[in-house]
């Protein structure tokens, strides 16, 4: 038996683009490379900005390097 897909987990109206926007205050040129320094040291982040820069290497920036 196949395994069933679960749903994209879609990110509430009002949470959308707060990744992007704590990245440019923070220097960083895109959401993805924010992404990627937070998750090399997550102790240095919150747990809400390693969570989303972790939902942003899954979701977003995986798909746009395809």
């Amino acid at each position: 038996m196949a395994k069933k897909k679960k749903a994209f987990p879609a990110i509430k109206k009002k949470n959308q683009g707060k990744f992007t926007k704590w990245a440019m205050a923070n220097g960083f040129k895109d959401a993805c490379s924010a992404a990627a320094a937070v998750m090399k040291s997550p102790k240095k982040y919150s747990e809400t900005i390693v969570k989303q820069a972790n939902y942003a290497n899954n979701f977003g920036c995986s798909m746009k390097k395809k």
